[in-house]
């Protein structure tokens, strides 16, 4: 039970803290376009710092100008949306067997066409032991946490490589759309050649059919928290000759110079630029810029676009980065999705329902796995915590 009495004076002190956060967040809002004025001045100087080091944060490297604003494309009358999104039911060992299910919502949507929709959800069942454990060390780990999320987006990538070469309609431009992030964040595996990070494993086979068919394949990522346009404009206030912060004195100074605009958000920055409608520059993130020749297989970039209720980052492969037709039909579709979808895209919002798995549903799936084991004498007991769960005395 929680008692609100009590922890209102914390409510309280937590009100104030936000309020100066509010407040300190505007100062470094300012100072941020202040940095991009300069950046624009002699965006040299800034790339010259970066590529300095490779001891360092991940920056983003424009392909154009920072401030670029490209303006909605005409739109096609008929076309086609696909998306996927996942769900799961996790591994509980309080329940009388150790299994997981992954659930796959798929959405297809034609426009213009007279087509109607494919809208449905595949559930798979896990629980044989190569399923259920991961080797490390000598020894064998119940799958959690980021390896069950991995293995949940390999299936997404799977189902979407299916819509994609079974339910596409020929002569309707289409665009394939995944919630989340496609990036492999591993700056350890990056570093100065981007190798490991800002590459998409999981999704390749879908990217090589989409760049086979001509239809471009985007993660959306609503509510970014990422800073890498930012990391690019701080990096003009390191004071050191060589940004090698990892050796930097200043590192853990908390007014040291490369803190000014610590804590920002790039959605902070691009707000002031994007209109409704407008999209940014494509970025690639990285250590130091590469040739083009040097980079890696389907090397993820991003842009940011402003569908009206937010500015939402958009992340591809640079087959659709570097095509400008698939990069136009891209923009113009995420933004009509927004619009239709009341500020998310309308095709994610649907796969989103059709995998979600409620609370009710989890306890249903439980109750017939223990009908199963019922029907054929197996034992079918809960753990007691798992049953004073159920069953409260109090």
């Amino acid at each position: 039970m929680l008692d609100l009495g009590k922890i209102s004076i914390q409510l309280a002190d937590m009100a104030r803290q936000r309020q100066h956060d509010v407040w300190s967040y505007s100062k470094k809002e300012a100072a941020a376009m202040d940095a991009l004025d300069k950046y624009l001045e002699n965006y040299s100087d800034f790339m010259e710092k970066i590529n300095s080091d490779t001891r360092h944060f991940f920056a983003a490297f424009p392909q154009g100008r920072i401030n670029d604003a490209f303006p909605l494309p005409v739109s096609s009358a008929s076309h086609t949306v696909m998306a996927v999104d996942g769900s799961q039911i996790d591994i509980d060992t309080h329940e009388i067997v150790l299994c997981y299910v992954i659930n796959i919502g798929r959405v297809v949507l034609h426009y213009g066409t007279g087509d109607p929709p494919l809208m449905d959800s595949l559930p798979f069942l896990f629980y044989r032991d190569e399923d259920l454990y991961k080797q490390g060390n000598g020894e064998s780990f119940l799958i959690q946490g980021e390896d069950l999320a991995g293995k949940r987006s390999r299936m997404e990538a799977q189902q979407l490589n299916e819509l994609l070469n079974n339910h596409r309609k020929d002569g309707s431009p289409t665009v394939a759309l995944l919630d989340g992030t496609l990036a492999s964040w591993d700056k350890a595996g990056s570093a100065k050649r981007d190798l490991g990070g800002f590459t998409a494993p999981y999704y390749v086979d879908v990217f090589k059919t989409g760049e086979r068919l001509g239809i471009p394949v985007a993660g959306y990522i609503s509510g970014s928290r990422t800073a890498l346009v930012i990391n690019t404009l701080r990096s003009g206030d390191c004071s050191q000759p060589v940004m090698n912060c990892v050796n930097c004195e200043h590192r853990i100074e908390p007014q040291a110079p490369c803190r000014r605009l610590e804590g920002l958000r790039d959605v902070t920055l691009f707000k002031n630029i994007l209109n409704p409608g407008e999209r940014s520059v494509c970025f690639y993130g990285g250590i130091n810029t590469l040739p083009r020749n040097e980079w890696p297989s389907y090397r993820i970039g991003f842009f940011y676009i402003n569908v009206g209720s937010e500015v939402a980052r958009v992340e591809a492969p640079d087959y659709v980065l570097e095509n400008q037709e698939l990069l136009d039909r891209l923009h113009w579709v995420v933004y009509h999705q927004a619009q239709k979808g009341m500020g998310y895209p309308m095709a994610l919002q649907e796969a989103h329902h059709f995998a979600v798995v409620k609370g009710e549903e989890r306890e249903a799936f439980f109750r017939l796995v223990e009908g199963q084991f019922i029907r054929r004498g197996l034992p079918s007991r809960v753990t007691s915590k798992e049953l004073r769960k159920r069953t409260r005395i109090f």
